[in-house]
């Protein structure tokens, strides 16, 4: 058996988008927790999820996040070159793949070239670009506006509002696992493609703060989306994580499959 030829780095090219995992991740999160047609998600992902649902369909979040990044490991100023910012909104669903439960985030949106770098390149996350509104107090300290979140793209416009006097403070407790079904494709094209499952688990390292509000959620959304029918069926029960620092690419397991 001939040996492995060696290719030392620079590779693949000398110009890095972006740092190898794992991230330290810090910043804020808005969630809305709500049910959705459970025919609906039957309808856009994999028969390998078995949904969790209440009492009238299937539970579901839209998670609007504020990020700063940086690589975990490295000198000063290693970490200071491929450190950034994102915004992000993530459409998940409760339930369990390979019987291993979680929340499968099928459907994400960012602001910026290096998280859908990353994002897409190690985990295979679905991660395309959309334009985000962020404003109101949570946002910036300074505003008299009611909490307001929005992502918007060619065929649809979601928006979260949240009732910022509201607050309930909670106790935080253990993160879900993040599900992340990823299709590996060979590039010749003569072997049959792989369908992995990523499991990611945030590690905590500041859990930072938890509140529970009262809000609204709105999805317009045009004919033929693929987010057709995901409109809420209940009222939305809005949760607000702030200043939580998390790493993030340090605990991964993966469950190879096949289509």
């Amino acid at each position: 058996m001939s040996a492995k030829p060696h290719f030392p780095n620079p590779w693949p090219a000398p110009q890095h988008l972006w740092a190898d995992p794992p991230w330290i991740l810090s910043g804020t999160s808005i969630t809305a927790w709500f049910e959705v047609d459970a025919k609906a998600v039957e309808n856009l992902v994999s028969p390998a999820f078995k949904t969790l649902s209440g009492d009238k369909g299937v539970i579901t979040r839209l998670r609007f996040y504020d990020i700063n990044f940086e690589p975990r490991d490295g000198t000063p100023e290693f970490k200071s070159k491929f450190s950034g910012s994102f915004k992000e909104a993530v459409v998940a669903f409760k339930g369990s793949i390979a019987d291993v439960d979680g929340e499968f985030s099928a459907f994400m949106w960012t602001d910026d070239d290096t998280y859908i770098g990353w994002g897409r390149e190690i985990f295979g996350w679905p991660l395309i670009r959309s334009e985000f509104t962020l404003k109101g107090k949570t946002w910036d300290s300074t505003s008299k506006e009611q909490t307001h979140c929005r992502v918007k793209s060619a065929d649809f416009d979601l928006t979260l509002t949240m009732d910022d006097d509201s607050a309930a403070e909670q106790a935080i407790g253990k993160g879900a696992n993040w599900l992340t079904p990823r299709r590996v494709i060979f590039p010749a094209g003569d072997e049959p493609d792989r369908h992995d499952l990523n499991i990611v688990v945030p590690t905590i390292i500041e859990p930072g703060n938890f509140y529970v509000h009262k809000g609204s959620v709105n999805f317009d959304v045009k004919p033929g989306s693929i987010i057709t029918g995901l409109e809420p069926l209940t009222t939305p029960v809005i949760h607000r994580h702030a200043n939580f620092r998390i790493c993030v690419g340090d605990n991964v397991r993966t469950i190879q499959g096949i289509g």
